[in-house]
């Protein structure tokens, strides 16, 4: 903050902030501006494995199935044994997940995917090789989604196997044929479509992601808006059919004010006596945090495509940068503000460019739209303020010295800001600042 001869930096915040953009966040360069979802780590791997890939067969689909089903299967049997309200039926064993025990990975119930995939990642028999990765994930999915994943063991592998594929189809964007890529890209997709990935919208929009990589060429990149479009038409036709249960349910209740109302629904009964029954951003967000048993099938489509919405955003923006539309990108950012990552993202593109009356003006229109929006992007020390510091260093760098005097004074009768020293420093840094605000 002070320079050899214990002075204070008055343009600390912008050269933190500049620093920080052009250094860490966006060091790479790649497209022209900041990508959420696309990293350039997948290329290099991509890249990094070509070494280990041959022409060699893969199993068939039918063998990969068995080898990844087997011990999963062993796994719910041997659980199944010290279950006491386990039940077996004629597709297998049925059981509370509250009963369960914590599921862990050195119980190789997923020894099974680790062979599948690692037979499939050094193959470039390309549509084989996506067939059987596209079956781990979707079996793995399903293995997850019905354990007791306490630890998230679980979860995180299915995190990591998704990396896996990412790179993998980067490989396939770049070697094979569109045909073959066109092929493969959409097995990925119907995956991520299906009833295990339709509740979990992150790990669903990480699947579809996959298709950054063919957005890089022109006769490749409508793979990937086909893939996004069919994900958002699943998640429409998803909220729509459980809206269309709901209602029919709601038709054939009897009005007997005696028969008691289940826990679940009664979010859905309060909504008979509104004029929209639709659920704001806030109720959905409480909603989510809540155990699905408690809700509705409704409540559950409406906050999986909530959630959808906003995760989907990202590789929107994606796939508009990476496609080389940087000012359509831009703009996007801009309209969205109100998303805590894509304001900030905006904000380093003003930053890079040192655009610094526009990034004022920009930090306006956030504090006018969402007056308490947080940060996310920034670390904390680049930020301590988050979108004041923000602010401040837009007055910096266009010598604001009015604006950055009251701010300083402002926090100096904030008795409960840490930072009153340095407050004080710079307050008395830009008061024996000469001239007038420009």
């Amino acid at each position: 903050m002070s320079n050899a001869h214990g002075r204070i930096n008055r343009r600390q915040e912008v050269d933190d902030l500049i620093d920080y953009v052009n250094n860490g966040w966006l060091r790479t360069g790649e497209f022209d501006g900041p990508t959420f979802l696309w990293n350039h780590l997948i290329r290099e791997a991509s890249q990094k494995d070509a070494e280990n890939r041959n022409n060699v067969p893969v199993a068939q689909l039918s063998d990969a199935d068995n080898v990844i089903s087997m011990p999963m299967q062993w796994y719910f049997d041997s659980i199944a044994a010290i279950v006491p309200t386990a039940e077996r039926t004629d597709t297998g064993v049925e059981m509370p997940r509250m009963d369960m025990p914590t599921f862990h990975l050195d119980s190789q119930a997923l020894s099974g995917v680790d062979a599948v995939v690692g037979n499939a990642v050094v193959s470039t028999r390309w549509l084989d090789a996506v067939g059987n990765l596209a079956k781990a994930v979707e079996m793995t999915a399903r293995f997850v989604g019905n354990v007791a994943d306490r630890d998230n063991e679980g979860f995180d592998y299915l995190k990591d196997l998704i990396q896996n594929v990412r790179v993998y189809m980067d490989a396939v964007a770049c070697n094979a044929d569109p045909m073959t890529g066109e092929q493969s890209l959409r097995m990925i997709t119907q995956v991520a479509c299906n009833d295990d990935f339709r509740l979990n919208a992150m790990q669903m929009v990480e699947l579809l992601s996959c298709g950054l990589s063919f957005a890089q060429w022109d006769d490749t990149r409508m793979f990937a808006y086909d893939a996004l479009n069919k994900a958002m038409s699943t998640m429409s036709e998803f909220a729509a059919s459980a809206a269309d249960t709901a209602t029919d349910a709601e038709s054939r209740k009897t009005s007997d004010s005696n028969e008691s109302t289940p826990l679940a629904e009664l979010k859905t009964d309060i909504d008979l006596f509104q004029m929209d029954s639709s659920l704001s951003e806030e109720e959905l967000k409480d909603l989510a945090m809540l155990d699905p048993a408690l809700l509705t099938e409704k409540e559950i489509a409406e906050t999986a495509q909530n959630q959808f919405d906003h995760a989907v955003q990202f590789l929107r923006h994606d796939l508009m940068r990476i496609s080389g539309d940087a000012d359509e990108a831009d703009r996007f950012l801009r309209d969205n503000h109100t998303s805590e990552p894509l304001a900030d993202a905006y904000a380093a593109r003003l930053i890079a460019a040192e655009r610094w009356q526009d990034l004022l003006n920009f930090a306006d229109l956030v504090q006018r739209d969402k007056p308490n929006q947080c940060t996310v992007m920034f670390p904390e020390e680049v930020v301590p303020y988050e979108w004041e510091t923000i602010r401040e260093a837009a007055y910096e760098a266009l010598g604001r010295r009015d604006e950055l005097i009251a701010m300083y004074q402002e926090r100096l009768d904030d008795t409960y800001d840490p930072n009153t020293a340095l407050n004080q420093m710079k307050l008395e840094a830009w008061k024996n600042t000469p001239g007038r605000n420009q």
